[in-house]
């Protein structure tokens, strides 16, 4: 670790720090105004739950960001601040100052010499804890640097975890190796008793939250365990153990999620509630059968009271307009498409818990429920039991709804019956899996819904795929490789005005330059030009250029808007989404990649034509041999046929 004892701080704090109180020195430095501190200290007074700290309640209310707060608090005051996500304190030098008096007074040691002690704290003002620190230390002579409580507590979580013995890995490995008893355990069985075994369990679970993984892989291997993570939609290896263990480690987490630890042949698949840093966490729990011993993931699921908004999943404001103009109807169908893991169910959700309104009944069908949202009734798809989305679907809307929610159209038949639904009076979301939200039109043709149906009760399709965000704490402007930007038919000329930004990897993102995603959209309306085309010509190809002629921001396009705002990277641009260009057309002008049908290159202005009506002017695709508008041949001398 870097020695930060060298750093300028405060030396003396008690005589810049003397009858000073956080509110006023906020005031002072200009990050609040006087009435708005009262207003703040107010409600903190009328709260009838647990009390929470100023800098709590000023982040809360929208008043301030933490990093914002620490800004403005070490300038005011003249002291310095930290960004602990690049200089992280040794374990051993936090534990210096007990863990109770650290998490009671926000202060974290983070460096020491033989006659002088770094600490970071949250709250400069707090002459009582820089008291507590001398008490318990025994040094006198503090330097005091400023960090967010987000980035103390999440060191000293750190720090004590990687303190206990008992719960690190190698020390579990040791213990469980060392346990003569374990081989006399038959393979399976799990008892309170095997308490490495528990631990190495919960380790796995509590980490994963922490990291903020979406799944947990328990794969047993020929050589043999191991856990990998699933964080911001990428695995990672976490942790190996022994092949000896595998057994134990897969029947207490089969136990915890309900399932037959003496079934072993055969998948199966649970759920549990764990408790990780006093938060309840729900997880869907798979097991499946494989060459060397059973898998289990663990699907980390989003609390209904967690949901985001509609304006925080990273619609671009014309999309989210489009979007909630199709919500905002009183019957339609309402398609979100995407591969698995594309975020689909967040945002059905997000949509529901925003219309959701005690006037309206909404029901939904889903397998499984992955999130519990209050005020609506959610129904489970049982096939075993005869409970299939087509049956489920027949009997709500035997329940007087308003907004029916169908976790996927996986048949014809439930397909007809959405649209049905959608046609005789009510809101239906539901998802499909499709490429783009243009497949998605053409999809439900394909599954032998009849265009008219389809013309008629769609509303709209959006399409979506999730892409990293740059790491805030390690995050700097860039300028992407040629190759990358050849591939996504860009010049160096034309991301002059942008501000590209990329992690260059810290332990706030575990070395990634990741931290977190966000998601980009291909929002279609269905409008009566699109409605004419579903019911005249119902192919992709067709219904793909009256989405380009409407204006339709496909999510390439989308994508490179955010990689230019610095919301996420020109390479993750290239590894979630697809090109938008079908054919292999260029300018003969610049040799950029133009799409069908364009008259002029949008990049130097020359004049092209790579697919439009001579006569009428409309776009056209390669495959058609006459317009379909005019009738005029689509290839000068080539008749109609």
């Amino acid at each position: 670790m870097t020695n930060l004892a060298g750093q300028p701080g405060v030396h003396d704090p008690f005589a810049a720090l003397r009858r000073r109180r956080f509110g006023d020195v906020l005031v002072e430095a200009g990050l609040l105004t006087g009435d708005e501190l009262q207003a703040v200290l107010n409600h903190q007074r009328e709260s009838t739950g647990e009390r929470k700290r100023l800098g709590e309640l000023l982040v809360d209310l929208g008043f301030a960001d933490e990093r914002s707060i620490a800004g403005a608090l070490a300038q005011h005051l003249g002291m310095e601040t930290v960004d602990l996500s690049r200089h992280v304190p040794a374990p051993d030098v936090v534990r210096l100052l007990p863990r109770s008096v650290a998490d009671r007074n926000q202060v974290l040691v983070i460096d020491r010499t033989p006659d002088e002690l770094v600490i970071a704290t949250a709250d400069p003002t707090n002459v009582l804890a820089l008291d507590d620190v001398k008490l318990h230390t025994g040094i006198s002579d503090i330097t005091v640097l400023v960090s967010t409580p987000t980035q103390i507590r999440d060191q000293l979580a750190r720090a004590w975890s990687l303190a206990e013995d008992s719960s690190s890995v190698a020390a579990m490995m040791d213990t469980i190796e060392d346990d003569s008893s374990f081989t006399d355990t038959l393979p399976g069985q799990v008892t309170e008793d095997d308490a490495p075994i528990v631990r190495l369990v919960n380790r796995i679970l509590s980490d994963a939250v922490r990291l903020r993984a979406s799944d947990i892989h328990v794969e047993v291997q020929r050589d043999g365990l191991r856990i990998r993570f699933r964080c911001d939609g990428l695995l990672r290896d976490v942790m190996s153990a022994p092949k000896r263990v595998a057994p134990s480690v897969i029947s207490r987490l089969k136990i915890i999620s309900g399932l037959d630890i003496a079934e072993r042949r055969v998948p199966q698949d649970g759920r549990a509630r764990i408790l990780v840093d006093g938060t309840a966490i729900d997880c869907r729990v798979a097991s499946l059968p494989s060459l060397h011993g059973e898998k289990v993931v663990i699907r980390l699921l989003t609390r209904g009271d967690s949901v985001p908004a509609l304006d925080e999943l990273g619609f671009e404001d014309a999309q989210l307009a489009d979007f909630r103009s199709a919500l905002s109807v009183p019957q339609g169908l309402v398609l979100i498409t995407g591969p698995t893991g594309s975020g689909k169910t967040n945002t059905l959700y997000s949509a529901i818990a925003e219309i959701l309104t005690p006037e309206k009944n909404i029901v939904t069908l889903e397998d499984p429920i992955e999130v519990q949202l209050p005020g609506i009734t959610q129904v489970q798809v049982h096939e075993k039991a005869g409970m299939t989305f087509e049956k489920g679907l027949r009997s709500i809307l035997r329940q007087d709804p308003d907004i029916v929610l169908v976790g996927e159209v996986r048949d014809g038949e439930t397909a007809e019956l959405a649209l049905k639904a959608a046609l005789t009076g009510h809101l239906v979301l539901t998802t499909l899996h499709t490429n783009s939200a243009v497949a998605a039109l053409t999809r439900l043709v394909d599954m032998g819904a009849e265009p008219f149906l389809v013309a008629s009760s769609l509303t709209a399709s959006v399409a979506q795929r999730l892409v990293r965000v740059p790491c805030e704490a390690c995050a700097e402007g860039y300028i992407p490789d040629e190759v990358t930007l050849a591939l996504l038919g860009l010049q160096i000329d034309d991301i002059l005005d942008a501000t590209p930004l990329r992690g260059a990897g810290c332990p706030e993102c575990g070395g990634t330059g990741y931290r977190g995603r966000t998601a980009v959209f291909e929002v279609l309306t269905v409008d009566a030009a699109m409605r004419q085309v579903l019911i005249k010509d119902p192919s992709e190809s067709a219904v793909g250029a009256q989405a380009r002629a409407s204006g339709m921001a496909t999510l390439r396009a989308t994508a490179l808007e955010k990689a230019k705002r610095g919301e996420t990277t020109f390479e993750e641009v290239l590894r979630v989404t697809q090109s938008d260009h079908a054919s292999s057309h260029r300018c003969a002008a610049c040799d950029r990649p133009v799409q069908q049908g364009m008259i002029a290159c949008p990049w130097c202005a020359a004049t092209i034509d790579t697919g439009h009506c001579a006569e009428c002017g409309r776009s056209l695709d390669p495959d058609w041999k006459i317009c379909p508008w005019c009738r005029t041949p689509s290839r000068p001398g080539r008749p109609p046929t």
